[in-house]
């Protein structure tokens, strides 16, 4: 159980800045294009996820599992592998995103996207940790 702890405080917090900064990436985007040039909110919610996605790889592989690529066919091996785990909290995102729309139909809808990529956190966290930087320490 120490061991647990250990290794998600050293990783964990990490993964939540790497996280705060992708999300900031995100809403802007989102924001803007969405809230301020009325630009549909799905479209967007993925053209948004796209940018701060390899953003965050690029933090979370070099900083949060400090997993120095040897190689560039490594890099983008990794990527596609983290863009695969990523996609199920995307799509997590995009299924509470247009459930809030639908239902509670917010002024500013870029709060419906902060909701949906908190919703999908834990899952992209483990499956970063576990499938994608197979972080051990």
């Amino acid at each position: 159980m120490l061991r647990i702890i250990e290794v998600l405080n050293s990783t964990l917090p990490k993964f939540l800045i790497v996280g705060l900064l992708g999300t900031i990436t995100n809403i802007s985007i989102f924001y803007v294009l969405v809230d301020l040039y009325h630009f549909q909110p799905i479209i967007i919610s993925v053209v948004s996820f796209c940018i701060s996605n390899f953003q965050n790889y690029l933090l979370n592989l070099l900083w949060t599992f400090e997993n120095k690529p040897k190689k560039g066919s490594f890099l983008l091996e990794k990527y596609f592998l983290y863009l695969s785990v990523n996609i199920i909290g995307l799509i997590i995102n995009l299924v509470t995103l247009k459930i809030i729309i639908s239902y509670f139909d917010p002024k500013i809808i870029a709060v419906a996207q902060l909701v949906g990529i908190l919703s999908a956190t834990t899952i992209n966290y483990f499956g970063s940790r576990y499938l994608v930087f197979n972080y051990s320490r």
